[in-house]
């Protein structure tokens, strides 16, 4: 009878040991993967961020632009307008 018993606690372990080292393969596998995708999102925001400003060099080099950016373009040029003014400012408070 103690034989069987520890026959079975035998197995049940061993069934336990297989199903962890199973799932913590596919946690591994998962965390990868789930890196991969991390990865590949910020490249696409790069790539978004690089797109965006060749189309805003170039409305700033030749003043036109497709109609449906050029208020996107007019606002960053006012950002820009505006962040030199506080710049300004700034050395300004600076020098006092």
């Amino acid at each position: 009878m103690n034989k069987e018993i520890f026959d079975d606690l035998g197995r049940a372990i061993s069934s336990a040991a297989d199903t962890i080292g199973r799932k913590t393969g596919e946690l591994v596998e998962i965390t990868r993967l789930k890196n991969q995708i991390y990865n590949l999102e910020r490249g696409i925001k790069k790539d978004y961020t690089d797109l965006g400003k060749m189309i805003y060099e170039r409305y700033m080099s030749t003043g036109t632009t497709e109609e449906s950016l050029l208020p996107i373009c007019e606002e960053i040029a006012q950002k820009e307008i505006l962040i030199q003014q506080y710049g300004n400012e700034i050395d300004s408070l600076k020098e006092e």
